[in-house]
């Protein structure tokens, strides 16, 4: 039987396994008969960050469209402040796909530098 301290790094490594990339991607996002333009400020193949008006309540279904990347269903997670926090329901086969595009998309669309 793995020790407690093993299993914990264990678990903080496959959260890892998908890091959040930084970017600001243009993309959609649909839910409760809404459709409005987002801006994607992170994403990673289990969740984004994204701005939008209005925000979606917490625990609503949501679908996101991000050019260069895909298509992704999710529920908001939280919000943090004028942002939505989404947790993603990417198939397990379609995570490293997914990262690919992701990060080919970032490298187009950076994230704004803060001064």
């Amino acid at each position: 039987m793995a020790e407690p301290s093993e299993t914990q790094a264990k678990d903080a490594s496959d959260r890892r396994l998908f890091r959040r990339i930084g970017t600001r991607i243009e993309g959609r996002v649909v839910f409760a008969g809404v459709d409005v333009d987002c801006i994607v400020h992170e994403m990673s193949a289990t969740g984004a960050l994204i701005e939008c008006l209005p925000l979606p309540a917490l625990g609503a279904a949501v679908a996101i469209d991000v050019p260069e990347v895909g298509f992704a269903r999710g529920a908001v997670i939280r919000h943090d402040g004028e942002l939505a926090c989404i947790e993603l329901s990417t198939p397990t086969g379609k995570r490293l796909k997914l990262t690919d595009r992701l990060i080919l998309a970032a490298f187009r669309n950076p994230p704004e530098e803060h001064h």
